[in-house]
């Protein structure tokens, strides 16, 4: 390779290049991609959406100031492909408000977003058969087909569909990607700002170097609906935050759920049409791994954004 002072602008892509597929190649995680379908399901099954599964004693859940909250997603992980760290069986489920409630699902009623009041988590570690679907109905403040004013997702409650296991490097939303691509760098070129050859500032003044650039920049574009993973961040990664909620963000490391919208062309994943609209955003629930592996999912940090 050239040295920094004679490199060509190709040259630069091509060391652009080869720095995203060392440090993709170094930051591999396992990822399960899910899948919506409209076809049955029962109480305990996984699914997006209408009525939860609560045992013969839980009550229907409720925000703090009392407001009603809907299910966003119930994953049974007895359904789910074994991934190292995450439980094998049980029930874990997520409450959102509706979108006006506070302008995010009630994402927005708190700067930090790992405080549970107007959205909820809850992890029922075995599950209990004789409970019935019209049990759980009968516990709701209003059935799911009186809230269709509200802004939920989806609109119609869908099962949920795992696909097999693969693997997901990082991506240029993730906090740690800029850091990453610096020292790659400064170990090839030690007297470069590693910004000039960051994928979004490298010139495309030719065809050649157009293509190999939307190569690149398709690479590290990353979402989808999944469980593990990385997150898609449309704004900051909000683990970048960590002094102004005077928690240690970074170490929330594990994506338990990402629901991405299917409206937006990318990425929509292979779902079809199923109107779960985000407005175009990503909606995404983060834990620790020590929690995991305790099963506390009482520190869950979330977040909905859009563009």
């Amino acid at each position: 390779m050239s040295s920094a002072e004679t490199m060509t602008n190709m040259e630069k892509i091509c060391c652009c290049q080869e720095i995203v597929n060392e440090i993709q190649a170094a930051s591999r995680k396992a990822v399960c991609p899910l899948q919506f379908s409209t076809a049955p399901f029962s109480i305990t099954d996984s699914h997006i959406g209408g009525i939860p599964y609560l045992p013969h004693n839980e009550e229907y859940p409720k925000g703090d100031d009392g407001q009603i909250l809907w299910l966003c997603a119930q994953i049974n992980f007895a359904q789910m492909p074994p991934m190292e760290g995450f439980p094998d069986k049980g029930i874990l489920q997520f409450f959102l408000s509706a979108f006006d409630y506070d302008g995010g699902f009630g994402l927005y009623s708190e700067m930090d977003g790992t405080i549970q009041g107007s959205w909820r988590t809850f992890y029922y570690p075995s599950v209990d058969e004789t409970v019935t679907e019209k049990e759980c109905r009968a516990k709701m403040p209003s059935t799911w087909e009186e809230g269709d004013m509200l802004w939920r997702t989806p609109k119609t409650p869908l099962k949920m569909i795992f696909l097999p296991v693969k693997q997901e490097a990082v991506n240029e939303e993730d906090f740690r990607f800029e850091s990453l691509f610096a020292a790659a760098l400064t170990a090839r070129l030690s007297d470069v700002d590693p910004k000039d050859y960051m994928p979004y500032r490298l010139r495309d003044n030719a065809a050649e170097e157009w293509e190999s650039l939307r190569r690149i920049r398709e690479q590290i574009r990353i979402g989808g609906c999944k469980i593990g993973g990385y997150p898609r961040y449309l704004q900051d990664d909000p683990r970048l935050y960590s002094e102004e909620c005077d928690k240690p963000l970074e170490e929330w490391d594990i994506l338990l759920f990402q629901l991405d919208d299917d409206t937006a062309t990318f990425p929509a994943g292979e779902i079809g049409d199923m109107d779960i609209n985000l407005n175009g955003g990503t909606l995404n629930f983060l834990i620790c791994p020590e929690d995991l592996k305790n099963r506390d999912f009482s520190q869950v940090l979330a977040q909905w954004a859009c563009t």
